[in-house]
């Protein structure tokens, strides 16, 4: 009789100790105090996995577990890269079993995400799951990561999406856009975003984003939360499902600093990047 969790021998756990160099958008955005090395954690499980005796692509039941994620060796201080790796952890590790309880290791959530696929008596095939966190930018005091995450567990579609987030390399915090820009931003703000994200979508000014397929409240445009500091501009994403419909997929644009110098203000953390 088979375990009801079954780790595949051929599951594995590999850990490199280089430095991460993988800016999403453009050129070379990484300076700075900055140090991390790559985590990459592997798990398969489930009644039928492959590679195991008499696995078929016919008879396969299996739940795949993927994450990729730095280690933060070096930060503006020794507390400052503790509360980043602290963060990432809990992005990484953002999953519950049916009780409520969080994993607080990656073997923990492996362990729960192929509990759920045992749970589903009709489950068949493999059910899959990639988290991805990489170093967008840094600079001496700034820090954005994009967390991506994508993968199956039954449905009409897969899942997919991505967040960005900005971190204070000297305390580790995590920023919001009023701790960046002067106040009073927000309608230059969602006016020049509006002007990229028609650009992006190519949509003439004019047009109605509501009958263009898109979801704003009033059918007015706004930027989200899900943004991060890079070389020359900020970047925003929406992801799927958020302002549009799933066949339209998401939509990422940037804003250049030029365009909002006036609300960034001389003393702040974006002002050094933004110069």
């Amino acid at each position: 009789m088979l375990a009801r969790v079954t780790l595949l021998a051929v599951s594995v756990l590999l850990v490199s100790g280089c430095k991460l160099e993988l800016p999403i958008l453009g050129g070379s955005n990484i300076s700075g105090p900055l140090q991390v090395e790559n985590v990459v954690f592997e798990r398969a499980g489930g009644p039928q996995c492959p590679g195991a005796t008499e696995t078929t692509p016919e008879n396969v039941r299996c739940a795949n577990l993927r994450l990729t994620y730095p280690k933060v060796l070096t930060a503006g201080s020794p507390q400052a890269a503790a509360a980043i790796n602290q963060f990432i952890q809990e992005q990484v590790l953002e999953y519950s079993d049916p009780q409520g309880k969080a994993p607080t290791t990656p073997d923990e959530f492996s362990s729960m995400f192929v509990n759920d696929y045992n749970e589903v008596p009709d489950a068949m095939g493999v059910w899959e799951m990639e988290r991805k966190v990489e170093v967008s930018f840094a600079s001496d005091h700034l820090l954005t990561l994009n967390f991506s995450e994508s993968g199956y567990t039954g449905g009409a579609h897969p899942f997919s999406g991505q967040r960005y987030f900005v971190l204070d390399l000297d305390s580790g915090k995590h920023l919001a856009l009023n701790a960046l820009l002067a106040p009073n931003y927000e309608a230059e703000l969602n006016k020049v975003g509006e002007r990229a994200f028609r650009k992006e979508r190519n949509l003439p000014e004019a047009a109605s984003l509501e009958e263009a397929g898109f979801w704003f409240a009033n059918n007015s445009f706004k930027v989200n939360t899900n943004f991060g500091v890079l070389k020359d501009s900020l970047v925003f994403n929406f992801n799927a499902y958020e302002v549009a419909p799933y066949a339209m997929g998401p939509t990422e644009f940037t804003v250049s600093y030029d365009d909002i110098k006036a609300f960034i203000p001389e003393a702040g953390l974006l002002a050094a990047v933004a110069r």
